[in-house]
């Protein structure tokens, strides 16, 4: 597919011929409506005029609508107005973990969590997977998590709890996808509304960038956002107005990131997938 092609092209209407990159976060307080900091960050970027553009960038507490943020996002995924939308956390655990061994039963068990409030904390969640299983190691991964490792990436457990726990994020996330019900990459390939896995630092070091130290306001990040944001200008996205956004604030750069793991989804422009177990799904990483 050709990312500057029409959206009638594809059988969807105007409104969907766009990608969204979502920067996340397991922490209850970025969720909150008053929240003035939070590190969630939609972007959309769009084929316009023969290049690929820019054209929205802000926080999840800018949403427009009535409800909470959280509340907010999932109406805008279930919408499915767009060709497809990557997020910065995990969309499972490791295969040891599943309950009947089943993605879906998986999304059940949170669901069920989730009935009453937005998302179920950390440990709730922990509990609940883990329920009647045995823990080998503290920290189990997916065998996306453990390629991205071996290539030198920190990543978290989905079902760790302590500090830098990945549980958190992953509670919200599965919340998320389980009240969306929308499409998942790579449990379906089509779209619109397709969701998909992101991981900002994996497409850096696809890319060879900076993917750490990117994300503080030291002179050493400011350089490597600089650098990054020069690469992607460079003839990958027209950023425009956003630029000084981009500059100095690396979970908005993080949602811009994340749009280039929906293109190619979208796009079939993916690098080339891990060995990925079952139900355990995989992160997206552009070409």
């Amino acid at each position: 597919m050709n990312a500057t092609a029409t959206a009638s092209e594809y059988g969807v209407h105007a409104d969907q011929n766009r990608w969204l990159g979502i920067d996340f976060s397991g922490d209850k307080r970025k969720w909150s409506t008053g929240c003035s900091k939070s590190n969630v960050w939609i972007a959309d970027i769009r084929p316009l005029n023969d290049v690929v553009q820019l054209v929205d960038l802000r926080r999840v507490q800018e949403l427009f609508g009535d409800g909470s943020p959280f509340e907010l996002l999932t109406g805008l995924l279930a919408k499915r107005s767009f060709l497809a939308a990557a997020i910065d956390a995990p969309f499972s655990v490791p295969s040891d973990f599943l309950p009947k061994g089943s993605h879906t039963a998986l999304l059940d068990v949170v669901a069920e969590l989730s009935l009453n409030t937005s998302f179920p904390d950390a440990q709730t969640f922990a509990d609940a997977v883990i329920k009647g299983r045995r823990m080998t190691v503290p920290k189990p991964l997916r065998e996306t998590e453990r390629m991205w490792q071996e290539r030198g990436l920190n990543v978290r457990s989905t079902l760790w709890t302590g500090a830098r726990g990945g549980a958190a994020m992953t509670a919200v996330c599965l919340s998320l996808l389980a009240k969306a019900a929308c499409p998942m990459w790579p449990w379906s390939k089509n779209g619109p509304g397709l969701l998909a896995e992101a991981f900002p630092a994996a497409q850096l070091l696809q890319w060879k960038l900076p993917f750490q130290r990117y994300n503080n306001s030291d002179e050493i990040s400011a350089s490597n956002r600089s650098k990054i944001v020069s690469f992607l200008e460079n003839g990958r996205l027209e950023i425009g107005e956003f630029k000084p956004l981009l500059l100095s604030s690396a979970d908005a750069l993080d949602s811009v990131l994340c749009t280039f793991a929906a293109k190619a989804v979208w796009n079939r422009q993916l690098v080339a997938d891990v060995a990925a177990v079952d139900e355990e799904g995989e992160i997206a990483v552009h070409q």
